[in-house]
């Protein structure tokens, strides 16, 4: 898997032939050796949410992007993680999350963060999937909603203040149709985890540090891309602009001085205390994240607009909406104009280019100049060394490969 830096990009859509090999009648398997499925490392609810999450984007890109019989394919693999999803769910509503291969609960203790994950994926899918499906997935959802108030994650309770913003859009659209007291229970969680969320923020805010935790480890997109998210049901005006900057602080973090997307490393994060950011070893996570955040800033920022029009006409509805065009909103979405992303103040125009640039890391707009994906059958390298690829193409990577270029098919 290489390519010259900087050479263009054929336009190719993915293959869902790996995604299939991983996948068996449990489950996606969480690793592989090569392109060949671990199982001995068994299967985690965290990746079987992502592969729901992405077979229901790519069936709701609809017919102009996918074969029938791909359709058909991955209706096929819905039905297999909706079943994971619902045996990995206890009564309670906790979900267990690592299983050995012979389908054992592995020791753990609970994961906020795949709690927060998997309400995600099966509320996305109660209202994007057609019954049958979505039929499962709402009593999934049904069944976590008393563990919300107990997640105690960022990332955790990020992913359920946009769930429950999700569902709530949907349920006023006339999408899916909510039971009252469903309802009135993400109605009293959304403001709350809205206010933590925005706390947290400011609670960590300098002039050289604008993020939510004092360090920037993984996922790192989804918070921005939540804060996003749940502007776009609230439109509370704080919740935009804090959405807004800290994905600017992201891309400062995450650019290059040459110019490409350099995802924050796990050998050692990036920290406030001294700010310096670890290279190696890049995961295509950030890169799906980072698209993600960037895909809900051109749509939030194009409602926002439309609001600031509502406004300026009298429109009651608009009151409170975020006005983009304010003194105060820099390059790529900043408060102050300190972003390093050049000019653009924001604009939906600014954030479809910049979300194009994430899935040209995947093909060798990167520190190394190689791709680590093969769209022929969908693989993807589970990061990127300063050796090179790591040649293992597990779930993770993977399906961060075909998020991003499901995203990347968004207009």
């Amino acid at each position: 898997m290489s390519v010259n830096l900087g050479s263009p990009r054929t336009r190719m859509l993915p293959s869902f032939a790996h995604l299939r090999r991983l996948t068996d009648d449990t489950g996606i398997l969480e690793h592989a050796l090569g392109r060949i499925p671990r199982r001995r490392e068994g299967y985690t609810t965290d990746d079987n949410a992502r592969a729901l999450w992405t077979a229901t984007e790519w069936l709701n890109l609809g017919s102009v992007h996918r074969k029938q019989d791909e359709r058909e394919e991955l209706h096929r693999l819905t039905d297999i993680y909706l079943a994971f999803m619902l045996w990995a769910q206890d009564e309670n509503g906790w979900f267990k999350n690592n299983f050995a291969y012979d389908r054992t609960l592995e020791p753990e203790e609970i994961s906020h963060d795949c709690q927060g994950r998997s309400f995600w994926a099966c509320a996305d899918a109660w209202i994007r999937l057609e019954s049958p499906q979505r039929d499962t997935a709402k009593a999934i959802v049904e069944r976590c909603l008393p563990t919300i108030v107990k997640i105690d994650s960022l990332r955790g309770q990020a992913f359920a203040m946009a769930a429950s913003a999700h569902l709530l859009e949907a349920s006023d659209t006339g999408r899916i149709s909510i039971p009252s007291d469903i309802e009135s229970e993400l109605r009293h969680h959304l403001p709350r985890l809205e206010k933590l969320l925005n706390r947290a923020f400011r609670d960590f805010y300098s002039d050289d540090w604008r993020w939510f935790e004092p360090a920037m480890t993984y996922s790192n997109g989804v918070l921005p891309w939540a804060m996003l998210r749940t502007y776009r049901y609230t439109r509370n005006r704080e919740t935009m602009r804090i959405g807004l900057e800290s994905l600017s602080f992201l891309l400062e973090v995450m650019t290059s001085e040459e110019g490409w997307f350099r995802p924050v490393g796990n050998e050692g994060w990036c920290t406030a205390d001294n700010g310096s950011v670890s290279r190696w070893d890049q995961q295509p996570l950030e890169l799906f994240k980072l698209a993600l955040a960037l895909e809900e800033a051109r749509v939030a920022t194009g409602l926002a607009s439309q609001d600031q029009s509502a406004r300026l006409v009298g429109s009651v509805r608009s009151q409170g909406a975020y006005d983009v065009r304010s003194d105060r909103i820099g390059a790529a979405g900043s408060l102050d104009g300190r972003s390093s992303q050049g000019s653009g103040l924001g604009s939906t125009d600014l954030y479809f280019s910049l979300r194009e640039r994430c899935i040209d890391w995947y093909y060798g707009d990167n520190d190394l100049g190689v791709s680590v994906v093969d769209p022929r059958d969908g693989s993807c390298c589970d990061g990127l060394t300063k050796c090179g690829p790591n040649i293992n193409c597990g779930a993770e990577a993977t399906i961060s490969y075909l998020m991003t270029e499901a995203l990347c098919q968004r207009y």
